[in-house]
């Protein structure tokens, strides 16, 4: 995945959007991912 999709998931996942809302934006990448990518930045920002 291309590191510019990433950017825009955690963008539009610190706007406050759901993984249900950002699925369709970026068809091209698996629910699975993006939720894997929103996990790890969460777990980044805990520490």
């Amino acid at each position: 995945m291309k590191k510019i999709l990433e950017n825009m998931i955690i963008k539009w996942h610190r706007a406050g959007y759901t993984l249900d809302e950002i699925a369709p934006l970026v068809p091209q990448v698996p629910k699975a991912a993006i939720a894997a990518i929103i996990h790890q930045h969460d777990k980044e920002t805990r520490l």
